[in-house]
């Protein structure tokens, strides 16, 4: 009778015994899916990338705007007070550069620039250069005709050269490829720029008056 009840009791713990053992693997599966779903949180947060531009860019874009600028301004002033062919020539500047400031403006903007800084140039022979261009400038607006016409083309000849090497520069120094691709845009149209000016110092006679021989053209030296 002993063994036939030690018997029964064994029995009755066995499935227990069986029961705890089932339950213990099964506890890491709700931890392993809480860390899997921590990985899928953390990937996803890093998926967004910042399109701001660097201070470098940031700075091409300043004087890319400024540029613009001067160039509208002197667009105006050469269809006040220029000749007729002088005059056609500064709608086209106009028309131009308000396109690509329009355009410039926007680029900004998708990168996070949402007021485009002011042109301040750092080096001492920058700083020259703009003292000396604001003072042409300023000459510039008290002429009228064609003592206007030959200080406006040489200074279109002489300043969209010196433009078009800082094109070359900003290109190879800026990091944002929509930067670069904007610079490769606006080359073509400051070298279209470049070549009207020159051709009306060629076609204009009293454009050529007068005029330093380094700033002619060498067809008409």
């Amino acid at each position: 009778m002993k063994l036939r009840a030690l018997a029964i009791v064994s029995a009755l713990a066995l499935p227990s015994v069986a029961f705890a053992g089932d339950k213990t693997p099964s506890d890491p599966t709700p931890s392993d899916t809480k860390t899997d779903t921590t990985r899928t949180d953390t990937t996803t947060k890093t998926d967004g990338a910042s399109a701001k531009l660097s201070d470098g860019d940031t700075k091409i874009v300043a004087h890319l705007h400024h540029v613009n600028q001067m160039e509208i301004d002197l667009g105006k002033a050469a269809q006040k007070s220029g000749t007729a062919g002088v005059k056609v020539y500064g709608q086209t500047l106009v028309t131009d550069h308000q396109s690509a400031d329009k355009d410039l403006t926007s680029f900004a903007k998708t990168h996070k620039v949402s007021s485009i800084p002011a042109d301040k140039p750092m080096a001492d022979a920058d700083k020259q250069d703009d003292k000396d261009m604001q003072a042409q400038v300023t000459k510039l607006k008290s002429l009228k005709g064609a003592d206007f016409d030959r200080a406006f083309l040489t200074m279109m000849t002489a300043g969209h050269d010196k433009e078009l090497a800082k094109i070359d520069v900003a290109m190879g120094a800026a990091t944002d490829p929509d930067l670069q691709s904007m610079l490769k845009s606006v080359k073509p149209v400051l070298q279209r720029h470049a070549d009207q000016a020159r051709d009306l110092q060629k076609n204009t006679p009293q454009a050529a008056t007068d005029m330093p021989t380094d700033k002619v053209p060498a067809s008409t030296k």
